[in-house]
């Protein structure tokens, strides 16, 4: 049965290894003080509980994650000391008090969130360690220009520690575009009204920018995965993941055959097409038909008759006869065709791809130490 179900889906092949290079390349090269690692979305598909302990054991001690839920499970897999988890969310309508009880810092939303801290600290007899956003510009979370001024209270400080202060850029895949230096100079500006604490405005795409973007910590998600995030600069970094399906048909069809639902394609001459186990419902967009490929043999088969749940047709006439087979693995993304192409040619980001498709993908993870063995 294990052997049945290995060859009728999905497989994502991770490398620790290379995570671990990509790790040491932006250690490397960030020259603020801390490195955190954004491990949301179960570590953008490709599973926090392989991810999270690797970076620790590296050296990380810093995590960010979306929800309260992803938090509660990293905290199970990672030593409580020395180890800080930061919820993008804040507090979500949920208590500062089990906040602390799991000792996880809520990156507070905006001032909506302070009611829930009032008399926090007289309760307790010491401040709650927060994160805070500061909207400079994304429109998204955090205390804006207009609202700043609640930060400055000093009843506030008895009631919250903060610990970073948070910012994002509208354009992060284009650190040098003049709006984010507009954010940059705004976040600077603000930061001399309110109290010290790290500085976080850094990102995947602006630690291989201009050094002026380093400041005390980078929040870095995408750069180890080896997605290139950042327009302008080629990031030393290499692919983790390679995502392959199997070939379940392979069959000769003659002129004017439709194939897909409803006949989105009909061949105009004899044909051979290899039916693919993958779909939408494996996260591949459906925006992939007709203009995409698959590789086969490390050559591009045109993808045909569109995406189906589990399913899509390539045309392999260009093939040999015989030449492709049931039980042969097609490559989705990765040596011959890298991640980012394929999502440029579905005509999303990378990020989506990587998170979509790795979550519904059977993941096989490589050593770090060889590089080649499955861990599982």
């Amino acid at each position: 049965m294990n052997t049945l179900l290995a060859h009728d889906r999905p497989h994502m092949h991770i490398d620790l290894g290379v995570l671990a290079n990509n790790w040491r390349t932006v250690r490397r090269t960030f020259r603020g003080q801390r490195v955190g690692v954004v491990v949301k979305n179960d570590a953008y598909g490709l599973g926090i509980s392989q991810v999270a302990p690797l970076l620790w054991n590296l050296g990380c001690r810093d995590f960010w994650v979306s929800h309260s839920t992803e938090a509660l499970k990293l905290r199970g897999l990672l030593p409580e000391h020395s180890t800080r988890i930061m919820v993008l969310h804040g507090l979500g309508g949920i208590a500062p008090e089990d906040f602390a009880a799991h000792g996880l810092i809520p990156v507070l939303a905006g001032p909506h969130e302070l009611h829930q801290l009032q008399g926090y600290g007289s309760k307790h007899g010491q401040a709650m360690p927060v994160a805070i956003h500061l909207d400079t510009g994304l429109t998204r979370l955090g205390f804006t220009g207009t609202n700043l001024h609640l930060l400055h209270d000093s009843r506030l400080q008895t009631d919250i520690k903060a610990m970073i202060w948070v910012s994002h850029l509208g354009r992060f895949s284009h650190p040098d575009a003049p709006e984010c230096l507009h954010q940059r100079h705004t976040f600077a500006a603000w930061l001399q009204q309110l109290p010290p604490a790290e500085r976080s405005i850094t990102t995947s795409s602006s630690v291989f920018a201009n050094p002026a973007w380093h400041c005390d910590h980078a929040r870095v998600g995408s750069a180890l995965f080896g997605v290139q995030t950042a327009a302008q600069y080629q990031q030393p970094l290499q692919n983790v993941t390679s995502l392959y399906a199997p070939v379940m048909r392979v069959a000769d069809v003659p002129a004017y055959t439709e194939v897909g639902y409803a006949g989105q394609y009909r061949t105009s001459q004899n044909t051979r097409i290899a039916t693919i186990a993958a779909g939408y419902g494996d996260g591949l967009p459906i925006s992939l038909a007709p203009r995409g490929v698959l590789y086969l043999k490390g050559r591009p088969a045109p993808i045909v008759g569109g995406i189906a749940m589990g399913m899509l047709g390539l045309d392999i006439s260009a093939f040999a006869p015989g030449e492709i087979q049931p039980g042969m693995w097609a490559e989705i993304y990765g040596l011959h065709q890298p991640l980012a192409q394929l999502a440029a040619t579905a005509g999303i980001t990378p990020n989506a791809l990587l998170a979509c498709t790795g979550a519904l993908a059977l993941r096989r993870y490589m050593s770090p130490h060889s590089g080649q063995e499955p861990l599982v």
